[in-house]
């Protein structure tokens, strides 16, 4: 007969060896649009390198966000929410998302408590989410509960244990940075042994270029809300970072519309839109780089841009 206080040992030193092993990997952020994917990473990492908007949409490529600490490194895949199929920009953006799941050692489903989505959407996402998961765990995490009063959040909690997914559920509110730690801490839990991918200073592997184009693009959802914003899309022309404290980072860029009527929407009165346009976004910019910046948009218009396999390449949608 095995002796218990062998067992106990031995399980108290696997559970040691557990917490002070190195852990690393990629996770994935998938839900809806407008979920609080963006925020969450943006709370997690400490820093902005994703745009937010209340419109959805506004995240259309894959983002990562890096969170190191002394347990490890995680890095989050920031993607596209699972939007209907119209056009061949929104496939594009569906399938950088199921990539994501792809390749992730653990995937996170993050949900709105705040609505909460209904049965259409939640069984969207089983269709979509479980055919790809596999064996990789899954966590449900449950956003905005800054939103949910006390009183509301427990039976909304339970609505999602109730639609049967596999892992556990923690609320959480990337916009109070709220619960957090427990988040953190499980997917820690959840990740393989394993060093850092990444230097242990970088919160992105965004370059700024690409950082900049981001903050344009919220800029547009934030000014535009439901007018333009969906057939807007940011390219950056021109690039020149400054070398030495004191001189301008340069940034050129253009905004594809569809139509004429919306590059006037856009440009606006007397090219007011526009303005507060680059000026929000400048500050942003201004805020990253550490020092002045010089930004110069234009408003084209791209008939069809969404359906054009060329322009989505240009735009950096579709790989060469």
């Amino acid at each position: 007969m095995p002796n218990k206080s062998l067992l106990s040992l031995s399980s108290s030193e696997e559970e040691i060896r557990k917490n002070t092993l190195s852990r690393s990997g990629f996770v994935a952020l998938v839900g809806l649009p407008n979920s609080g994917k963006s925020t969450l990473v943006n709370a997690i990492v400490g820093e902005k390198i994703a745009a937010t908007s209340p419109v959805a949409q506004t995240t259309r490529t894959l983002i990562q966000g890096i969170h190191t600490t002394s347990r490890g490194q995680i890095v989050f895949y920031d993607t596209p929410g699972f939007h209907r199929l119209s056009h061949a920009f929104n496939q594009l953006m569906g399938t950088v998302a199921k990539e994501a799941v792809l390749t992730a050692d653990v995937v996170v489903w993050v949900v709105s408590l705040d609505p909460l989505p209904g049965p259409q959407d939640v069984e969207k996402m089983r269709r979509i989410l479980l055919p790809a998961l596999g064996d990789r765990p899954l966590v449900i995490a449950a956003t905005k509960m800054d939103r949910a009063k006390s009183q509301g959040m427990i039976p909304r909690l339970l609505e999602i244990e109730k639609w049967g997914f596999p892992g556990e559920i923690v609320p959480v509110s990337g916009l109070k940075s709220r619960n957090l730690d427990r988040f953190i801490d499980l997917l820690f839990d959840l990740l393989p042994a394993g060093d850092p991918v990444f230097d242990r200073d970088w919160y992105t592997s965004q370059t700024v270029r690409q950082l900049a184009r981001e903050f344009i693009q919220e800029k547009i959802f934030l000014q535009m809300r439901e007018e333009v914003p969906h057939q807007a899309a940011v390219l950056i022309e021109e690039f020149e970072e400054s070398e030495s404290p004191g001189e301008v980072t340069r940034i050129t860029g253009s905004i594809f519309v569809e139509r004429l009527s919306q590059k006037g929407i856009l440009i606006g009165q007397k090219g007011e839109r526009i303005r507060e346009i680059s000026q929000a976004a400048r500050m942003d910019i201004e805020k990253l780089v550490g020092g002045k910046v010089f930004l110069r948009l234009d408003v084209r218009v791209s008939e069809g841009w969404r359906e054009n396999p060329g322009m989505l390449r240009d735009l950096g949608y579709m790989p060469e």
